[in-house]
């Protein structure tokens, strides 16, 4: 837990040290109308929580109070409590404090890696089963409102249906190889953040919910509490450490986790389109690319300028 911790302050450390002359700044230009806001969460009904529930997989976190098998069993005598948790979760703007302790199972990178060396871990939340159709629900409400208003990155396939690393790499590939065929050379540039999703800056994804997406009102304080007062805890062998309080990130492992980091990343799009450069991403890798003649490289200073402004962004 020491470990996890110490590793996220000394990333957020670093990037202060580098750009000592860089304010943060949270302010962003909306390019979102009023009258596309996303107000409020509707309630669900019974039918929607049983498929919520029935179509989960039955895995079952130390925190739970009975076994997620046995409440999908007990699920016709549960239905009318459970389904008052979870309205009244969506009504009222308010995210339970069980829901928001999480037991971090530490999963190895890759299975050739050291597993004495805690570097080569990842910190994957476990969150209780009532937790998940909580988020689930928020999920299939918030998706509904992006695909309908169209917003997302094009150029972003990560946690998106029928995208994939396949996608990306086809497009990436196609884009070079066409501008090889026309006689041009192409840098490319791979980009990686470092911890991305458990950097996470609270206080700017939820500037980047109200004035990039267009939440606001209820669903906006769900966000604000979903977000606040959360803690975690290694478990490992049956042995647990301390509670942690989460001050950064959105939980690996968990439903919802994914959807912020992408309204997080939004503003990278912006950016890059502002120099002309090309790019695909893939969650929190992104590659940067351009094409020209041989005798006018000189176009490449505007790759090197984005890149210059990107880590920039870091701080913003």
């Amino acid at each position: 837990m020491n470990y996890f911790t110490s590793k996220i302050d000394t990333i957020r450390d670093k990037i202060v040290t580098m750009q000592p002359s860089i304010t943060v700044s949270h302010q962003i230009v909306s390019y979102r109308s009023p009258g596309e806001q996303f107000h409020s969460f509707s309630t669900i009904g019974q039918d929607e929580l049983y498929k919520l529930v029935k179509t989960s997989k039955p895995t079952t976190c130390m925190l739970d109070p009975i076994p997620s098998r046995l409440l999908k069993d007990l699920l016709p005598d549960l239905i009318d409590p459970l389904l008052n948790i979870i309205n009244s979760s969506l009504s009222l703007g308010y995210v339970p404090k069980t829901f928001k302790l999480a037991a971090i199972k530490p999963l190895i990178k890759k299975p050739q890696l050291d597993p004495n060396e805690l570097i080569n871990y990842r910190p994957i939340s476990n969150l209780p089963f009532l937790s998940k159709i909580l988020e689930k629900a928020v999920s299939s409400q918030l998706s509904s409102f992006l695909q309908k208003n169209d917003i997302c990155e094009d150029f972003q396939s990560g946690f998106r249906p029928y995208h994939s690393t396949e996608t990306a790499l086809i497009r990436v590939t196609n884009d070079l190889l066409l501008s090889s065929d026309r006689g041009c050379i192409s840098p490319l540039v791979l980009l990686d953040l470092s911890a991305a999703f458990d950097t996470v800056d609270h206080n700017i994804l939820l500037n980047r919910l109200e004035n990039y997406v267009g939440i606001s009102g209820s669903a906006l304080a769900w966000f604000k509490s979903y977000l606040s007062d959360r803690y975690q805890f290694v478990a490992v062998n049956e042995e647990v450490s301390y509670r942690s309080q989460v001050q950064y990130g959105v939980l690996q492992g968990s439903v919802l986790g994914p959807l912020p980091f992408t309204f997080y990343m939004l503003s990278l799009g912006d950016i890059i389109r502002k120099y002309g450069v090309s790019f695909h991403c893939y969650a929190d890798d992104t590659q940067l690319y351009m094409s020209s003649r041989p005798g006018e490289t000189y176009q490449f200073d505007k790759l090197t300028d984005c890149v210059v402004e990107l880590k920039k962004l870091d701080d913003k």
